[in-house]
C-alpha cells in the first residue's frame, strides 16, 4: 500500500458495474480504486417535496439544510483537479430541483467550466418544468435519473407520496423532447412490496421512447425499513462503499450512502480532503470488506441487509484487495 500522502492520477473506471468495454489491467483498476472514487455525491439540499413510502426520511435522520456555495466549490475544485472523470451527483438525500432557482445549474455549469467530464442528478422530476429543462442544458449536465417506481397513477401515489404521476410522465417526454439526446435520460424503479406487479409494464412503457430503463432492489436504509431482501448466499463484499463517497450538506462524509443517520462520519470537508478521507478512511473499509472481515466492520454494518442489493463484480479486483493490509 502507498503512503496515503503519495499522490498519483490515473483515470476513474467503473470497477463495480457491467460495461461492454474492455476493463483495463487488474493493477489499473487497483490504482484507480486507491486514488480516488469513481463517484461523488454532493447533496446540494437534503430538503424534498415528497413523502415517499421507501425513503428513510419518514423517520427524521438528521436536521435538513441547504449546502452553501463555498463548500460546494471546495468539493468541485479538488474533483475537477485531481480526478475530473470523478462523476458527481449534485444530490443525495434531497431533491435537487428545490433549488432549480438557486444556484443549482450555476453550480453544475461552474463544475462543467472546470472541466468536469461528467454531472448528473436524481430528480423526482415534480418541478421539472421546461424553463428548467432549458437551464439543464444551459448547465452542461449530462446525467438524469428520474424516480418513477411504477407505471399506473394508482400505484405512484402510494409509493411517491405528494406527488403527481401525470405530469411526472409529461415533463419526461419534454425533456426527450428538448434535450434532443444532449442529456443522457435514464427512468428508474425501485422494487417495492406496493409495486412489484409494475415492473413489466414499466418497461413496456419507456422502452418506446429514447431513455434508459433501470431497475434495482429495494434499499432498506441500513434496516431501517422493512428487509424484503431474502438471500440464502453468505455475505459478500458490499458494493456500496467501493466506488462513491457522499458528502452531506452540512459537509459532513458518512461511512457509506446507505448510512442515512451519519452514525459514522469519516471526516467533514469543512476541515479535510476527499482526498485524504477516501485514502485514510473509506479505503481501509473497503479492504476490510473484500476481506470479509465482518468482525471488523461498524455494528450498524454488520446488521445491514443492503449489501444484497448491490454485487461486486470485478472479482479479480476484489482478491487484490484482499490481500492487502487495512491498517494504513
Amino acid at each position: 500500500m502507498r503512503p496515503p500522502g503519495h499522490k498519483i492520477h490515473c483515470p476513474s473506471y467503473r470497477i463495480f458495474m457491467s460495461d461492454s468495454s474492455p476493463l483495463p489491467s487488474a493493477q489499473e483498476r487497483l490504482e484507480s480504486l486507491l486514488h480516488f472514487p469513481q463517484q461523488l455525491l454532493l447533496e446540494t439540499t437534503s430538503h424534498c417535496n415528497l413523502n415517499c413510502s421507501m425513503c428513510a426520511r419518514q423517520f427524521n435522520p438528521r436536521k435538513w439544510g441547504n449546502m452553501d456555495e463555498a463548500l460546494a466549490r471546495k468539493v468541485i475544485d479538488e474533483v475537477t483537479s485531481r480526478a475530473p472523470d470523478c462523476r458527481i451527483w449534485f444530490c443525495y438525500f434531497g431533491e435537487p430541483l428545490i433549488r432549480k432557482r438557486a444556484g443549482l445549474f450555476d453550480r453544475i455549469r461552474y463544475a462543467k467550466d472546470k472541466g468536469l467530464k461528467r454531472a448528473a442528478i436524481n430528480t423526482n422530476a415534480n418541478l421539472m418544468d421546461e424553463r428548467c429543462i432549458k437551464d439543464m442544458l444551459r448547465s452542461g449536465l449530462d446525467e438524469v435519473y428520474i424516480g418513477l417506481d411504477a407505471a399506473t397513477a394508482e400505484t405512484y401515489s402510494k409509493v411517491r407520496i405528494g406527488g403527481n404521476f401525470g405530469r411526472v410522465v409529461a415533463n419526461v417526454l419534454k425533456l426527450i423532447e428538448l434535450s434532443a439526446g444532449k442529456i443522457k435520460i435514464t427512468v428508474q424503479f425501485g422494487v417495492y412490496e406496493n409495486n412489484d406487479h409494475e415492473v413489466d409494464a414499466f418497461k413496456e412503457y419507456w422502452s418506446r421512447h429514447p431513455v434508459h430503463i433501470f431497475t434495482r432492489p429495494k434499499l432498506t436504509w441500513c434496516g431501517q425499513l422493512d428487509d424484503i431482501i431474502k438471500s440464502p448466499a453468505p455475505r459478500h463484499a458490499c458494493a456500496w462503499i467501493f466506488d462513491s463517497i457522499n458528502v452531506n450538506e452540512d459537509g459532513r462524509v458518512p461511512y457509506c450512502i446507505t448510512d442515512w443517520q451519519n452514525k459514522l462520519p469519516l471526516g467533514d470537508i469543512r476541515n479535510n480532503s476527499i482526498f485524504d478521507i477516501w485514502q485514510k478512511k473509506v479505503i481501509p473499509n473497503i479492504i476490510v470488506h473484500a476481506r470479509q472481515d465482518w468482525a471488523n466492520v461498524p455494528e450498524f454494518c454488520k446488521k445491514c441487509p443492503d449489501w444484497q442489493a448491490k454485487v461486486p463484480r470485478d472479482k479479480k479486483l476484489l482478491e487484490l484487495l484482499a490481500g492487502m493490509s487495512p491498517q494504513l
